[in-house]
Parts: structure tokens; sequence; C-alpha cells
């Protein structure tokens, strides 16, 4: 078993359910956040609907309880991407199918490197179908539906934009700094760094209002893949900063620090920033015409 997807197996088995991913606090807390910034430029039935948002934020993590499934087998590598074993994510291809031609040359694992990329690039491309089989429908009965597949997928957006916020999600130190590798600054190796700086450190120290007043407003996204790419970087280049703030005890949730929580709520803000904007973007282009490659 890849070590990654072995690790969050260990994960479930030895912590509360709430401690995969960001935790579900935090993921309820991205789409929460995300919602309340993008609700009055989105067709009225998503704010209606934000319970239902807020509680798939955090779905995608409850199927790993389906342990040695193919579902468990199938989506533990969309929530993360290993930058370092690619090179700059701006140079991924289009597609996953694509990628995992070039991962089969380069040698590298299928389910060793992730696809949380795609996972957002597929997710958001659902949402922008769901919305545009709304404004379409032919009757209340199709109405409805799309708009519940809407609400659905939205929301299960939201989780995979929040994992991308989190700079360990993006690299192959994902738990502590990985064995085999140089380590001139003395990192923490500590397995249950991943668990201990997004749950249970948000568990303690983090509410809405930390992050709120660094939500952005929803903006239209030119090009959607290469913002998440952009987005991504963005999340990796903050590893190592991070790093070195655990060093110095900023994130130990028996005593929350103050430059440790607004680290973390800068990156649950982000997330939530950009998940508004991947929303209103759906929204938008679902009532423009379908792009036909030639």
């Amino acid at each position: 078993m890849h070590r990654r997807l072995l690790f969050l197996t260990i994960l479930l088995l030895f912590i509360p359910s709430s401690g995969a991913a960001w935790g579900e606090r935090g993921h309820r807390m991205v789409n929460r956040l995300a919602i309340e910034a993008a609700g009055g430029v989105l067709p009225a039935f998503m704010k209606a609907s934000g319970d239902h948002l807020i509680y798939n934020g955090y779905e995608p993590d409850r199927w790993r309880e389906e342990s040695g499934s193919p579902l468990n087998a199938a989506a533990g590598p969309d929530h993360f991407f290993d930058s370092e074993l690619w090179g700059d994510i701006a140079t991924i291809p289009g597609d996953r199918y694509a990628f995992m031609m070039e991962l089969a040359k380069r040698r590298i694992g299928l389910a060793d490197i992730g696809y949380l990329p795609y996972a957002i690039g597929e997710g958001y491309g659902r949402l922008r179908n769901a919305f545009r089989q709304w404004r379409n429908a032919k009757t209340p009965e199709d109405r409805e539906g799309a708009r519940a597949n809407a609400v659905f997928y939205a929301g299960l957006l939201g989780h995979y934009v929040a994992d991308g916020s989190q700079p360990m999600h993006l690299s192959i130190h994902f738990n502590g700094w990985a064995d085999g590798t140089p380590n001139p600054r003395n990192f923490t190796k500590d397995r249950m760094f991943h668990n201990r700086y997004e749950t249970s450190y948000v568990n303690r120290a983090l509410q809405d209002s930390h992050a709120r007043a660094k939500v952005r407003p929803p903006e239209r996204l030119q090009d959607v893949a290469g913002a998440v790419k952009t987005y991504l970087k963005t999340s990796f280049a903050e590893l190592e900063a991070m790093y070195e703030m655990e060093k110095g005890g900023e994130f130990n949730p028996e005593s929350p620090r103050p430059r440790g929580t607004d680290f973390i709520a800068g990156q649950l803000a982000r997330a939530a920033s950009m998940l508004g904007s991947l929303w209103y973007t759906a929204w938008i282009e679902s009532g423009e015409p379908v792009a036909r490659k030639p």
C-alpha cells in the first residue's frame, strides 16, 4: 500500500473520524465562509442550501471509512499532490489520463503522486454542468434534480479546494519531514504533526472569525485551470515556513498562539476565497455557449 494511503488508514483507526484532511471543523468552515462570501452572486438556491453545502465539505473524508474498498482505493489519491515527484505544477497536463500516461513514462507510481489538481478541475466541471442543466431544465422535476446535483457537487468541490490550501497536501513531507531526504534545518519528523496541525489545533484554536476578514469577494476566473495551479503552487510555497513555525512551537493545541492561529486562518480563508470564485465562475460559464474543441 502506498505510504500516504497507509498513513490515512492508520489515522482513521486510531483517532476520531474528524482527524483526516483539515478535519471536519476546518472543512465545514471553508464551505461556510465561501457561501457567506459568494451567496449573493450565485443562484438563490445555493445560499438556501447552505447547510447541505457545509455538510458536504467533509463528505470525501467520510468515504475513507470504507477501508479496503474500491472507493477508498480510487478516491484516496485525489486528496494530495506530491509536488517534489513532478516538479513545477504549472507543467502538468490538462487531464488526468494524459497525466497518468506521463507518470508511466517517468516510472512514477500512479497512486504515489496524487491527483488533487484533477479532483478540483473535474469537480468544477461537474458543478458547471449541473448549473447548466438547472438553467436549461424543461420540467420542474428536472430543475429540482439539477439543483440538488449542483449543491452536492459544490459541497464536494469545497473539500478538495480546502485540501489544496494545506501545504502538507502538496508535498512528500506530508506528516513530518520525510525520511531519506535532506533535512539541514532539522524540521520535525513527528508522525503526528499532520493531525496536530490541521485537526487538533483547528479544533482547539480556530473560529470562523479568525478567517472571515481574510476571505476575498468572489471573482470570475478567466483561466480556471491556471488559477488552480497557481493556488496549489502558493500552498506548496508555504511548506518550509510552516515547518519553521512548528519548530518555534506555534502549532501546539494545548497552548495556541496568535501567530500560528493567524497562519492557519490565512490558509482556510484562501481556500474559502478560491472556492467562492470557482462557484461563481462555474455559474457564469454555465450560461455561456459550450466551448467546442476542434
